[in-house]
This record gives C-alpha cells, structure tokens and sequence, in this order.
C-alpha cells in the first residue's frame, strides 16, 4: 500500500512540475522574436514619415527610424501634423530587418 501511495505522489509531482515548465518555455520563443523594423531613406529627398505613433523626419541619402514591429503598422507621408498618405504597411516578414524607402516610393 505505501508503495502505491509513493507512486501516486510522484505521478502527481511530475505533472505539476510539467505545467509549469511548457509556459516558461513558450514565453523564451516569442522573446527571441525580432521586434523591430528600421526605415531607411535611401531616396535623394528629405521625406517626412509617420510610423503610427510619431512624425519623423528621414534625411536624404541614409535617415532612418526604428519602430516597432507589429503586422498591419502603417508607415505614412506626414505633413508634420497628420499622416497624408500610406507609404508601405508592415507585416511579420520585415520583423528584424531594414525597409529602404525607395522599394515603395516611385
């Protein structure tokens, strides 16, 4: 009978033991998940861009912004005050990398 209990115990200790290491582990994976986009005004025009959250300036031949990676972010022309018209919107492909504003702006 004790050798039945002891073996309860431990089935019940490893399952408690399982349920909390599974969160644990899926919490690193989307940590190591790139988070950001950088924007890059690689065009021969000073352009002024809204990221969704704040008007930006980019220099000619190499300005550029990071912000943050989130599907469905639209980057804009800005008129300083408003966005005007959309640029490009982010999805998860562009996560970790740099968006030259020349692929979209003709």
């Amino acid at each position: 009978m004790k050798i039945l209990a002891l073996m309860l115990v431990t089935l019940c200790s490893l399952y408690t033991v399982n349920s909390f290491v599974t969160p644990i582990i899926n919490d690193e994976i989307e940590l190591n998940k790139p988070s950001m986009v950088k924007v890059v005004n690689d065009t021969k025009k000073t352009i002024k861009i809204h990221t969704g959250s704040a008007h930006v300036s980019l220099n000619n031949g190499g300005g550029s912004t990071s912000v943050s990676c989130e599907t469905g972010r639209k980057i804009s022309y800005s008129d300083g005050s408003k966005p005007t018209g959309t640029i490009f919107v982010i999805d998860e492909t562009m996560c970790g990398k740099t968006v030259k504003l020349s692929t979209y702006i003709k």
